[in-house]
C-alpha cells in the first residue's frame, strides 16, 4: 500500500501498485467503494496480461482518509488521482473506470491529458441526473442522509446480504467502511456533472471504450440515462463500444470472465 500526503486537503490518500513491469493501468472504482474489492479479482485474474496496475481509494473511501471538509466533487477526485500518479511518474496511462469511476477518469484526462492516453468507461456518469442510487440519495438532505438514511441503508444492507442477496453483500461490504458524508456527496457530484461533459468526452482526442453490461444497454435513445447515453451517439464520435454479457451495471461483479475478457482485449 502507498501513501500520499495531499497538503491542500489535509489528508492521506492510499493506493496500490502492482511490483510488475511494463503497461500501467490505473483503475477506478465506483460510488465510495474501494479499490480492491472492485478490482481484485480483475487484477489477479488468470485471463488478464501481466501488467503494472496502479488502484486508488478515493479520499472517503477504503483506506484512504475520510475528510469532512473535502468537497468530494469529481474534479477533485481527479486531481487527487493525478497526484498520485505524478507521485509515482506514471505518463500515459490507460485509465479504466467503473461507474462514477469512468466520470473521475474523463475528468482526469481532460485536466490532465498528459496522464491518460487510453480511457475505458464502464457506465460512468457522463450527463446529470446521476442513475438511479445516486439520485435516490439526494432526495434527503445532506444531514438527514448521514445521520438518518445511511444508517437505515446499512441495516437494511446487512439484512439483505445475512439473507445472501449478492448486491447487498457488496455494498454491506464497502459502504459501512465508507464516508457517508463522502457518498452524500459524491451522489450529488454525480447528479450535477456539467452539461457539457458528455460533448467533453466525444471530442476527446484519445481511443475511448464505452463499456456496457448487456441489461443496461438502452435500445433507444429514449432510454438513456446519466450511466447509459445511447451507443449510436458513442459511435457517431469515435467511442467504441463493448458489452459485458449477462450483466447489468455491475459488469465485473456479474460477469467477471466477460469483463476480464473484454479487459484483456482492448487495454493492452
Amino acid at each position: 500500500m502507498n501513501t500520499l500526503y495531499i497538503n491542500k486537503y489535509n489528508a492521506f490518500i492510499r493506493s496500490y501498485e502492482t511490483p510488475t513491469e511494463g503497461q500501467a493501468i490505473v483503475y477506478l472504482p465506483a460510488i465510495s467503494f474501494s479499490v480492491i474489492a472492485s478490482f481484485f479479482d480483475v487484477v489477479t485474474h488468470p485471463k488478464m496480461p501481466e501488467h503494472r496496475a496502479v488502484l486508488v481509494d478515493y479520499l472517503g473511501s477504503g483506506f484512504s482518509d475520510h475528510p469532512d471538509d473535502f468537497d468530494y466533487s469529481m474534479d477533485s477526485h481527479a486531481e487527487c488521482v493525478a497526484a498520485v500518479l505524478d507521485e509515482a511518474g506514471h505518463r500515459e496511462t490507460t485509465v479504466v473506470g467503473h461507474s462514477m469511476g469512468g466520470t473521475v477518469a474523463i475528468k482526469l484526462a481532460l485536466a490532465r491529458p498528459d496522464l491518460v492516453s487510453n480511457l475505458i468507461v464502464g457506465e460512468g456518469n457522463v450527463t446529470p441526473g446521476g442513475g438511479g442510487l445516486a439520485s435516490q440519495i439526494v432526495t434527503h438532505d445532506e444531514t438527514e442522509f448521514v445521520n438518518e438514511e445511511h444508517p437505515r441503508m446499512l441495516a437494511e444492507l446487512h439484512d439483505k446480504a445475512r439473507d445472501g442477496d449478492v448486491i447487498g453483500v457488496r455494498r454491506s461490504n464497502v459502504w459501512k467502511h465508507s464516508s457517508a458524508l463522502g457518498l452524500y456527496r459524491n451522489a450529488r457530484a454525480l447528479v450535477n456533472v456539467e452539461e457539457t461533459l458528455m460533448n467533453e468526452f466525444l471530442t476527446m482526442p484519445i481511443p475511448r471504450t464505452f463499456i456496457y453490461g448487456e441489461k443496461s444497454v438502452p435500445s433507444n435513445a429514449e432510454e438513456v440515462g446519466a450511466d447509459t447515453p445511447f451507443p449510436n451517439e458513442l459511435h457517431a464520435h469515435g467511442v467504441k463500444t463493448e458489452i459485458v454479457p449477462n450483466a447489468g451495471h455491475g459488469q465485473m461483479f456479474d460477469n467477471l470472465d466477460g469483463f476480464v475478457d473484454i479487459l484483456a482485449r482492448i487495454a493492452f
